[in-house]
C-alpha cells in the first residue's frame, strides 16, 4: 500500500485538529468515544467499517461522526447542531478531494448521510458519513517481508 491504515488514521487525526470547529477527536467505536470522561465537543469519530483489497488497491471504509452535546430540553439546539455537523462533513469530503490525497488514495463517488440524535451518558446529536476510500497498492512483490519465500517468478 502506498499509506497504511496508521498513516491514513493519522491524516484523519490531523483534519480534526486543524479544523476550527472540531475539538476532539477518536479513532475507534462511538460509544467508546462518547463513554470516555472529559470528552470535548463538537468531536469527530472514525470507525472502520467492513473493507476489501483488490487489484492495486486496498479499499478502506469508514464511517465518520461528527457530533456535539446538546441540552435535553432544548430542540433547538440540535437543530444548530445538525446544521453545523453536515457543514463539517462536507468539509471533510471536500478536503479529501484535494491533491494531497491524489498521489495515494482516490475517494468513492457520493458519499451516504445520516443524522442522528443520542441519548446515551453525553446527549449528543450530529451526522454519520460512509467515507470508502482505495489506497493505491503497486502490489510489489519484492517488498514483502518474507525471508525464502520462492515465488517462482523466474
Amino acid at each position: 500500500m502506498e499509506k497504511t491504515l496508521n498513516q491514513l488514521r493519522k491524516e484523519f487525526e490531523l483534519i480534526a485538529t486543524e479544523h476550527r470547529q472540531i475539538n476532539s477527536f477518536f479513532f475507534g467505536e462511538f460509544l467508546d468515544a462518547v463513554s470516555r470522561d472529559a470528552v470535548t465537543y463538537p468531536m469527530m469519530v472514525v470507525s472502520l467499517q467492513p473493507s476489501q483489497i483488490g487489484d492495486f488497491n486496498v479499499g478502506i471504509n469508514a464511517i465518520i461522526t461528527i457530533c456535539d452535546k446538546y441540552n435535553q430540553s432544548d430542540y433547538d439546539q440540535i437543530n444548530e447542531i445538525h446544521s453545523d455537523c453536515i457543514s463539517i462533513c462536507k468539509d471533510i469530503h471536500t478536503t479529501f478531494k484535494q491533491w494531497r490525497f491524489d498521489e495515494f488514495l482516490d475517494i468513492e463517488g457520493t458519499i451516504g448521510t445520516t443524522p442522528f440524535i443520542n441519548r446515551s451518558q453525553d446527549m449528543t446529536a450530529g451526522w454519520t458519513m460512509e467515507l470508502a476510500v482505495n489506497i493505491f497498492d503497486t502490489e510489489n512483490w519484492c517488498n514483502i517481508p518474507f525471508d525464502n519465500y520462492d515465488f517462482k517468478n523466474n
